[in-house]
């Protein structure tokens, strides 16, 4: 298993400041994923490679902003 997927079966977050944090540690991995998606656009191996990513962290990102956003609507 890949170390980006290993990520996956980390536990929910202790508190929303956790959350948050991991919200926009991957917002910013799956922006850089989407340049390098993007730069290498000519060469399919990478670009699907980064691509995959890419969703992977935008994935990452909502499921980190369900336990902030939920919580602030209280």
């Amino acid at each position: 298993m890949g170390g980006h997927y290993r990520q996956m079966l980390v536990q929910q977050p202790k508190s929303v400041q956790e959350a948050q944090q991991n919200f926009f540690q991957h917002a910013a991995l799956a922006e850089h994923y989407e340049r390098q998606r993007m730069a290498y656009a000519s060469n399919p191996a990478l670009y699907y490679k980064y691509a995959e990513l890419q969703y992977f962290h935008k994935s990452r990102v909502l499921y980190f902003k369900s336990f902030f956003s939920a919580t602030s609507l209280m």
